[in-house]
């Protein structure tokens, strides 16, 4: 028969694999499919798990209340006969309120307060400590008033909660599938279909884990949409920065900051990145405890001398943010979806004359961060 130019093996020549077509062999294909980072949205979790409360409308709010101050600052000096003082804030005090200065022991009691011009006429020396100079930045604390016998009410001075708000956001993760993929075989053990529904779970749930901690709060009226605010957005008062060196006395001055106000439990939401540094110099702090009756992971906590801390890593922490960490009273966040808007998928959306099909998933959620104070933002650790 001719050849027709096809080369022809010699004979007795062995077969290598390197000459069978790859579609004529059954090559070894795993069943499962790996899934990178599993854990990726621990906040999410938790969140979702313990701390969940729906709301009834895309824009929510909610009101914060604080004790008076009873602390200022002195912003220019004084002599030890000077009466009228410049403080950096003088609606803390009325008449008859008695002041001490920490730095020098004085006592002084109040007469006059203008609090547009940031001042309080004072008597001098009231207390067992005599009259010293005060200088600017000298701390001045109010210990509350001293009234005359049989006196009238002092002047009353009441502060009215803060309202805070955000919005809802709406979080939409769709994907789908041509008619023909559906009905190809396939050598994985699981379809097309189930395949997506699990990866685009986890895609879904880290778009929402990166709002809940990263989002800004705003409501696009134009373009009909609302972005939610996440946790360092509303965390304002309470950073430290630790410029790149994360010790065990900076971990404890964080600490301290955060334990500060709110609960004697906490969260830290942290990279791995800054959870090896704490573990480095922690060990004997830290120990294994279980929360998942309450949260549904096991817990590392570390004990510190200001309250327990149940860390959390989270692989959402990287690249800019890998210095970074949350601490959190979950007693004051929640997670608040619209009614009936929680996560769901949503199947079978496609165009009716669609050769293929349509699912997505998708939530309408937002974030509430109570008490600001009650938590803090740990940054630029290495």
């Amino acid at each position: 028969m001719p050849n027709y130019g096809v080369s022809t093996p010699a004979a007795n020549s062995p077969v290598f694999t390197y000459g069978v077509d790859r579609e004529r062999r059954d090559l070894d294909v795993a069943k499962e499919i790996a899934r990178l980072v599993p854990d990726a949205n621990p906040f999410l979790s938790i969140l979702q798990r313990a701390k969940k409360s729906n709301t009834r409308t895309a824009e929510f709010s909610w009101y914060d209340s604080e004790p008076g101050a009873w602390w200022t600052k002195m912003t220019a000096s004084a002599d030890d006969s000077e009466t009228t003082l410049d403080v950096s804030d003088a609606t803390i005090f009325r008449p008859w309120d008695v002041i001490k200065v920490p730095r020098t022991g004085e006592v002084m009691r109040v007469t006059a307060v203008d609090e547009s011009a940031k001042t309080v006429t004072v008597v001098r020396g009231q207390g067992t400590s005599s009259t010293a100079e005060l200088t600017s930045d000298d701390w001045l604390m109010r210990l509350g008033n001293a009234m005359q016998e049989f006196s009238n009410a002092p002047e009353s001075k009441i502060a009215q909660p803060v309202k805070e708000y955000n919005y809802t956001q709406i979080f939409r993760r769709p994907f789908d599938q041509s008619m023909t993929s559906e009905r190809e075989a396939l050598k994985t053990n699981e379809t097309e279909r189930n395949r997506l529904r699990r990866d685009q779970a986890l895609e879904h749930k880290l778009d929402i884990e990166r709002a809940l901690l990263f989002g800004e709060r705003r409501e696009d009226v134009a373009n009909k949409l609302r972005m939610t605010g996440g946790l360092l957005s509303f965390i304002k008062t309470n950073h430290l920065d630790v410029s790149g060196n994360l010790t065990e006395q900076k971990f404890e001055e964080f600490c301290e900051m955060l334990f500060a106000n709110g609960s004697s439990k906490k969260l830290l939401i942290c990279s791995y990145r800054v959870g090896s540094i704490i573990n480095q110099f922690a060990k004997d702090k830290i120990r294994t405890a279980s929360g998942e009756s309450t949260y549904g992971i096991r817990l590392k906590m570390y004990e510190s001398f200001h309250g327990d801390l149940a860390i959390v890593p989270s692989r959402t922490l990287e690249k800019d943010y890998l210095g970074l960490a949350f601490g959190v009273d979950m007693d004051y966040v929640q997670y608040r979806p619209l009614n009936g808007r929680d996560t769901t998928l949503r199947t079978n959306i496609q165009a009716p004359d669609a050769d293929g099909w349509r699912d997505e998933y998708l939530t309408e959620v937002g974030l509430q961060v109570r008490l600001e104070k009650v938590h803090a933002v740990l940054d630029n650790a290495a």
